[in-house]
């Protein structure tokens, strides 16, 4: 029974209760000097009840993007997992975090089984692994910051996820 009243809502709906049968039993102007003491009692289990409402919107938006949805300064970089570990980082992120186009052919011949077209909608897919080698290769300063962020956020977790 007692778990019952640790529930925000459940608080919310006895202190309104208590308080509408006070109004009901005394007249208004008890219900007016008693006021302030129902918005303190109040208070805090509505932020309670705001805090879990919003716990539980956060899990339902993002629970269903977990391990697919990164950020690099503002661009969305969608990755995707294999069933061996390895994570796939899609093309066209990495291309508009950079800036310029990357040529898929050059990509293709370079790294023959790391870059695929998967997916859904099917699109081009780089393995972790190839893009911090091909970004390693590069002078930009933007490409440099890339690749560390790679391989601190996607490719280091997943390295390690294998290992397990």
């Amino acid at each position: 029974m007692r778990q019952w009243f640790r529930i925000p809502a459940v608080q919310v709906a006895l202190c309104t209760g208590c308080y509408a049968l006070l109004g009901y039993w005394t007249d208004k102007w008890m219900v007016l000097f008693v006021s302030p003491l129902y918005g303190a009692l109040i208070a805090r289990p509505l932020i309670n009840l705001m805090g879990s409402f919003r716990h539980v919107l956060r899990t339902s938006v993002w629970l269903p993007q977990h391990g697919q949805h990164y950020v690099f300064k503002g661009t969305t970089v969608h990755v995707l997992e294999d069933e061996d570990g390895w994570r796939w980082v899609r093309l066209s992120d990495v291309q508009s975090a950079l800036d310029t186009k990357l040529n898929t052919r050059v990509l293709a011949i370079t790294y023959p089984e790391r870059l695929e077209v998967m997916g859904r909608p099917a699109q081009m897919h780089m393995r972790d692994d190839a893009l911090i080698a091909h970004l390693s290769k590069q002078n930009d300063a933007i490409a440099l910051r890339l690749r560390t962020w790679v391989e601190r956020s996607i490719a280091h977790p997943a390295a390690r996820a294998r290992q397990r």
